[in-house]
């Protein structure tokens, strides 16, 4: 099986809503050839159980869809949310090379890896294969990668350059490395924050809601203890706050005097 973002709710590469409207923008469906003529494997195991918890992730919430137009929406909201998909709750949309970069980074985000963090959020297929190489992926042509999944490992990353990419989520029959489980839970971390909740520095006060990096409130108002609190584009809760939207509603920045 693999994680495929291919086209909206009308079959079309942009122009719809925001958000998968039929189920299938972003899906888990069965491998099948794009062809693909190159695969890009992270050589750490934890890397690609990561990619796989977070590409089965966002196809199963239905607020992130297909729109070439507006393809890093997916990675702003995914920023803003702890660099897990399932935590997004604003509508928003990829598109197939966007939705691999915005996983690739979040990952990065979540295992506390530069090179991955490093990755563009407007790759597209034209480049992808150099992009990941440089943030240390291996590239793979054999066609024992390309003709089928037999000899893919999860987290492997499929490529028509220049034309479409998705992720790979199972073992293949002739791989070698151990399987992941089926169901998206992450890999065990070593906690980066040992206190949850207010956490105060020389800044000011931001919010700590799970213990690994990145899982703090970001660009968002969020009800705390019944109060309402605002916290800008770096994490720290703001006063006074102003708050930009789109003309849809959804939300772009929250800025303000830091609470010190």
């Amino acid at each position: 099986m693999i994680a495929n973002s291919g086209h909206d709710e009308r079959g079309k590469y942009s122009g719809g809503r925001a958000g998968d409207q039929t189920g299938r923008e972003w899906a888990v469906i069965p491998w099948y050839s794009r062809p693909w003529d190159t695969v890009l494997r992270h050589p750490d195991e934890k890397v690609r159980l990561m990619i796989v918890y977070l590409a089965k992730s966002a196809a199963r919430n239905d607020l992130i869809g297909y729109n070439q137009a507006k393809r890093t929406t997916f990675w702003r909201e995914l920023s803003r949310s702890g660099y897990d998909p399932l935590r997004i709750t604003t509508p928003c949309d990829a598109d197939c090379s966007a939705g691999v970069a915005a996983i690739v980074k979040a990952a990065g985000y979540r295992l506390g890896n530069q090179a991955l963090q490093g990755v563009s959020p407007d790759m597209y297929t034209g480049n992808e294969t150099e992009t990941l190489r440089r943030a240390g992926f291996i590239v793979l042509k054999d066609q024992k990668y390309l003709a089928s999944d037999r000899s893919l490992l999860p987290g492997d990353i499929l490529l028509c350059t220049g034309h479409h990419t998705a992720i790979n989520l199972d073992r293949g029959v002739m791989a070698q490395d151990p399987a992941p489980t089926d169901n998206p839970t992450p890999p065990a971390a070593k906690p980066d924050y040992e206190k949850l909740g207010w956490i105060h520095d020389d800044t000011g006060w931001w919010y700590a809601y799970g213990h690994r990096k990145g899982e703090y409130y970001i660009n968002n108002a969020v009800r705390i203890d019944g109060k309402l609190y605002f916290f800008d584009a770096s994490g720290y809760c703001v006063k006074n706050p102003v708050v930009k939207t789109e003309d849809s509603g959804a939300l772009i920045s929250i800025s303000g005097e830091r609470v010190r």
